[in-house]
């Protein structure tokens, strides 16, 4: 849902030239079809490597796919239109330790995952910008040994930058129409095999020489078009209200939709010129800006301001590969889907399924959802109050279990098909509720579990070239070395990687469910408690976790560190403050939480909603062996014996980034969520039948720059593959 990118984008002088005419002169009346006409030759610029040895091109039949009314329709090998049930994933740009806009995905990873994604009997897959030729190069390469080839929906990105810059898409003299109609003519020429594209940074660029194009089902221009970019773009231009082309002209359309029929007219006038073919296109959309009414939604100015309506867009007798329509469709969000009377009454409610049959019944072309997904990230950022299909917090397990329910939603109600978001996890990707405490730049290189928008995918990047520790209460990955304190017999280990602190505690003569056991951590300097419950520390601890059994036992923070009630008590007063908040060492521990929803008042009956959150320090009891039958991808600890295994994020220390050494500085001196450095953290243990002062011991992790990481196909592959393999 968040799957932008802030791109650097090409310009090009001769085709604004090109494109004024058609941009500033066709409201009210027929734009010529010579202004949707691009140069003749790439704007951009051309580079002096010599092209590589092109792989064979497929047998070609003229256009691919097109639509029929409500009907998707793919070519067969014997040149006749079928329909076609569209089932696949949606694959991202980035891997661990790169930006998306890097490309660092190579042709030898996509090799390796078209394998998995044919093997899960996926028939699409999406992109959502123009790639690296590694990636054509791969998908051709598949696609021409494959026994069923897997689809491509090619999107095309547009230009956030300038988006957010002139919230109207004919601001500044078409300097966002120019950018994004040169990258609608180099995707073209891309997926042709037709293009040599100068490397830009945080663009794809070099020598495409595989042609994809009979692979390639539709076009998927766009992003999800913020509300204000949309009305932005209708205030100030008035007077954009029709247009008529040669393929493509509107009917009672506002400016934004006219801006997108000029877009389409584009890009059919184009390929037809150019290439002698034409495919479907879909407008990218979401539920936010979709033409339905909400008079449920409890947020009706940011989620229901403005529709994006593509039935205001008509094709001509000479556009015979037809419109679809395209939605990213969440079951959690936005808060209509928990609390709109017309998708949640009745008995067993299933708002996904009541809201997708409502937005396929209103439009007369095919509608696909391209993009679906259920994170299975230990934090959770939002909750379906009805069905329980939430925003993290998920085990692999479930998000199969959901993605098979949602999938059979979109294939019951109507839908042309569904693409899962997403095929892989993403580390680079930001959450709103955890993002402010994360270093911005250094994303990419650890894998923060609390976040939901990195963990999507069906693919894993598990940290560490092997697993660093399974929790499962054995002592086999660890060593002597590890130990780093020891109280009364009870004896600490630990450990890290690029996800978690890891934590072994030898019980001695205790026994897990019968004797409490406490951790309490030092990790940042003048501050914390110097006693807990009568147990006096050598050490100032900022947090405390309790061991106590498999439901009871909790991670908990000094409340002078609570970021959460510093974001939203001191900073949005959102929620009340708490005592001792701003209080040096009071000996008190507190919940740690994360925000999940603002108060809501619910239109209609005015009930009020309180504000929610996540306790993100309750522990999970657990398995983190996948090849356990008793495997839990959310497990924090487990016991067996006098041993007790635990994984704690490093968010839930507070840590910025763990690669640099950084951490949350204290935000009462500092003014806001900033970072410090730290050589390293130390810890303690003790039971509550511990007396005197409980001594500390130090841990000391070495810094990283490029992370390591290892492959892993999630529980919830294998349960889309036997739904997709049930499918035909």
């Amino acid at each position: 849902m968040e799957n932008k990118m802030g791109l650097l984008r090409l310009s090009s002088a001769v085709l604004l030239v090109a494109l004024c005419s058609l941009f500033f002169s066709c409201a009210g009346q027929q734009a010529p079809v010579e202004a949707t006409a691009p140069p003749s030759e790439p704007a951009a610029a051309v580079t002096s490597t010599p092209a590589p040895t092109p792989l064979p091109t497929p047998d070609y039949f003229g256009p691919v796919s097109r639509v029929e009314g409500k009907r998707f329709l793919v070519r067969t090998p014997s040149g006749d239109f079928e329909p076609f049930f569209v089932k696949g994933v949606d694959i991202g740009a980035a891997k661990p330790g790169y930006w998306p806009g890097e490309f660092g995905i190579t042709q030898e990873d996509y090799a390796r995952w078209f394998q998995w994604i044919g093997q899960m009997h996926a028939n699409t897959i999406r992109v959502y910008v123009p790639q690296m030729p590694a990636f054509y190069d791969a998908l051709l390469a598949y696609n021409l040994t494959a026994e069923n080839p897997l689809y491509l929906m090619q999107g095309v990105y547009m230009n956030e930058e300038l988006i957010s810059t002139y919230l109207d898409a004919y601001g500044n003299n078409g300097e966002l129409v120019k950018s994004f109609y040169n990258d609608l003519k180099n995707t073209i020429d891309i997926v042709h095999g037709n293009a040599v594209v100068e490397k830009l940074p945080g663009n794809a660029g070099g020598t495409y020489t595989s042609d994809v194009s009979s692979y390639v089902i539709g076009y998927l221009p766009g992003i999800e078009f913020s509300a204000d970019f949309i009305l932005g773009t209708n205030e100030k231009n008035p007077d954009q209200t029709s247009f008529s082309g040669m393929y493509v002209y509107t009917e009672n359309a506002s400016p934004f939709e006219v801006f997108l029929a000029q877009s389409q007219e584009y890009m059919i006038a184009y390929e037809t010129e150019h290439y002698a073919v034409q495919r479907p296109i879909a407008i990218t959309n979401w539920v936010t800006a979709d033409p339905l009414p909400h008079p449920g939604e409890p947020n009706p100015s940011m989620e229901d301001a403005v529709s994006l309506d593509v039935e205001h867009i008509k094709a001509t007798n000479r556009y015979t590969a037809g419109f679809f329509a395209s939605y990213h469709v969440y079951p959690y969000y936005p808060d209509l889907m928990s609390y709109d009377p017309a998708y949640v009454s009745g008995e067993n409610p299933n708002s996904y399924r009541a809201y997708l049959t409502e937005l396929n019944a209103y439009h007369t072309m095919p509608v696909l959802i391209a993009e679906f997904g259920i994170p299975t990230s230990r934090g959770k950022t939002h909750e379906n109050a009805v069905t329980g299909f939430d925003q993290g917090n998920v085990e692999e397990t479930a998000q199969g279990n959901m993605l098979v329910s949602m999938m059979q939603d979109i294939r019951e109600v109507g839908c042309m098909g569904g693409l899962i978001f997403s095929w892989q996890d993403e580390w680079f990707k930001r959450t709103w509720n955890t993002t402010d405490q994360e270093e911005v730049e250094r994303r990419p290189y650890w894998f923060s579990v609390e976040s939901p928008e990195k963990s999507f995918g069906l693919l894993a990047f598990d940290p560490g070239e092997t697993t660093a520790v399974i929790i499962d209460g054995k002592a086999n990955e660890w060593s002597q070395s590890d130990v780093v304190t020891e109280t009364d017999g009870i004896r600490l280990s630990v450990k890290s990687d690029e996800a978690y602190l890891y934590f072994l505690v030898d019980l001695g003569s205790l026994r897990f469910g019968q004797d409490s056991v406490y951790l309490a951590a030092d990790t940042i300097p003048d501050q914390g408690n110097l006693s807990y419950d009568g147990i006096s520390f050598a050490q100032a601890a900022d947090f405390l976790i309790k061991i106590d059994s498999q439901t009871g036992s909790i991670m908990q923070v000094d409340p002078y560190y609570d970021v959460f009630q510093y974001q939203y008590s001191v900073q949005n007063k959102l929620v009340d403050p708490i005592e001792h908040q701003s209080e040096k060492n009071s000996g008190i521990f507190v919940p740690l939480y994360a925000a999940m929803s603002r108060t809501l008042v619910l239109p209609g009956t005015e009930q009020v909603i309180p504000f929610s959150k996540f306790n993100a320090g309750a522990l999970t009891y657990g398995i983190s062996d996948p090849n356990s039958p008793n495997f839990n991808s959310l497990a924090d600890f487990y016991a067996s014996g006098n041993l007790v295994e635990l994984r704690i994020p490093w968010l839930l220390f507070n840590v910025r980034d763990p690669g640099t050494k950084n951490i949350i500085a204290d935000w009462n001196v500092t003014g806001s969520v900033t970072g410090q450095s730290t050589d390293g953290f130390s810890f303690a243990v003790f039971s509550g039948q511990t007396k005197g002062t409980v001594s500390f011991g130090s841990y000391v992790w070495e810094s990283w720059d490029l992370p390591t990481y290892h492959e892993r196909l999630k529980k919830s592959y294998a349960i889309v593959q036997a739904l997709f393999n049930s499918m035909p």
